[in-house]
C-alpha cells in the first residue's frame, strides 16, 4: 500500500462579511474585534449594493423584500421571510411579550422589550442582521430565517484582492490600521450601483483557514502534532501558500505580486511531506476574476463544507481550480 499524506484546508468566515463603511464602526466592538483576531486571510471584493425595501408583516412572520442588480445592471428581487418567534426563542430562551424592531434599508435591529425600553438605553438587540449578515446567516442554514431562493445570486462577488496577515491578524492588518489597498480601492473605484458609495460596496472576508490532514499510519508512526507551537507555525505556512494559491489562480486587480513560479515558494508548503494538497471555501459564496471564478458551499445540514464547492488543487509542480463540473 502507497502511503498517503495529503492536507485539504477550508476557509470559513469568523464573522459575517462587512461594508468598509460599517466596518469602522463593528470594529469598537470587544465581542468583534476577539472573532476577527481569530483570522488572518481575507479578502475584499465588490458588488452591487443590496437594499432592503419593504417589509410585510403576519403576526411573528416578517418578510423582507431584497433588491439588488446582476453585473449588467439588471435587477433581481427576493424575499426573505424572519420568524421573529423562533429567532427570539432560540437567542433567548423564550418569546418576549413585546419586540421592538428598527428597520432600514440595509439593516434589522430587534429588541426584546417596548420603545419606551429601548429609547432608554436599557436593552441591546437579541438579533441584528445587515444585508450581508442576512446572506451570511442564511448561506449558513440559521433557524428562523426562510426564504431567499435568489441567495447565490446576492452572494456572488467580484473579488478585488487576497491579503494574509503575517505577523499578527486580520482584525489589526484590515480593520484597525489604515490598510493601503483597501484605500487604493475606495479612491480608485467607481460604484458599481448608481447612486450608492464605494465604501457601501466595497465588502470585507475575515476568513480562518482550517487544514487537515490524511495520512496513513503505520505502527509505531508518530502522529502529527496538530497542538501547541508547531501545530501554529504549520498553519502560518498553509495560510501563505493558500494566499498565493488564490492570487496564482484567480489573478485579483489589486494583488501587485501574482506569484507566477507557484506552487513553488520559501515560505508555503512546495516541497513538504504532503503529496497533495488543496484549498475550499465552506461558506455560499462566490468569487469572480477576469481571471476566473471560484464557488463556494457549505451544507448547513451536514454542518461543512458542501461537495459542490470548487477547489484549488496542488499536486507537486501542478495546480489547478477544479470546478464541479469537472469532478462530475
Amino acid at each position: 500500500m502507497t502511503d498517503m499524506n495529503v492536507m485539504l484546508s477550508t476557509l470559513h468566515l469568523v464573522y459575517p462579511p462587512v461594508s468598509s463603511y460599517e466596518a469602522d464602526s463593528v470594529k469598537d466592538d470587544p465581542e468583534v474585534e476577539a472573532l476577527l483576531r481569530e483570522s488572518d486571510f481575507y479578502m475584499m471584493a465588490m458588488r452591487p449594493e443590496v437594499f432592503f425595501d419593504d417589509i410585510e408583516l403576519d403576526g411573528t412572520l416578517w418578510t423582507l423584500r431584497v433588491v439588488g442588480e446582476g453585473a449588467g445592471g439588471e435587477p433581481f428581487v427576493d424575499h426573505a421571510t424572519l420568524d421573529i418567534e423562533r429567532l427570539a426563542t432560540d437567542l433567548l430562551g423564550e418569546m418576549p411579550e413585546t419586540v421592538t424592531a428598527d428597520l432600514g434599508p440595509k439593516f434589522v435591529r430587534l429588541w426584546p422589550g417596548t420603545e419606551e425600553e429601548v429609547e432608554e438605553g436599557d436593552l441591546e438587540p437579541f438579533e441584528w442582521f445587515t444585508t450581508e449578515k442576512l446572506l451570511h446567516d442564511k448561506g449558513r442554514g440559521v433557524a428562523g430565517i426562510t426564504g431567499l431562493e435568489k441567495l447565490r445570486d446576492f452572494a456572488t462577488y467580484e473579488l478585488l484582492y487576497v491579503g494574509i496577515a503575517k505577523k499578527s491578524d486580520t482584525f489589526s492588518r484590515l480593520f484597525a490600521q489604515a490598510h493601503k489597498t483597501r484605500q487604493r480601492i475606495l479612491s480608485g473605484e467607481w460604484p458599481r450601483r448608481t447612486g450608492s458609495r464605494v465604501t457601501d460596496e466595497l465588502i470585507l472576508f475575515p476568513f480562518r483557514v482550517e487544514p487537515t490532514i490524511f495520512r496513513t499510519m503505520e505502527p509505531g508512526d508518530e502522529t502529527t502534532d496538530t497542538a501547541g507551537d508547531a501545530w501554529a507555525l504549520y498553519k502560518k505556512k498553509v495560510v501563505a501558500d493558500a494566499e498565493k494559491a488564490f492570487i496564482h489562480l484567480l489573478d485579483p486587480q489589486y494583488n501587485v505580486e501574482k506569484f507566477k513560479s507557484y506552487p513553488q515558494g520559501k515560505d508555503g508548503l512546495y516541497g513538504g511531506e504532503h503529496q497533495r494538497y488543496g484549498y475550499l471555501i465552506a461558506e455560499n459564496i462566490t468569487f469572480a476574476t477576469a481571471n476566473g471564478t471560484m464557488r463556494g458551499a457549505f451544507n448547513a445540514e451536514w454542518g461543512m463544507v458542501d461537495d459542490s464547492a470548487d477547489w484549488i488543487f496542488v499536486e507537486g509542480d501542478d495546480v489547478e481550480l477544479v470546478g464541479r463540473a469537472q469532478l462530475e
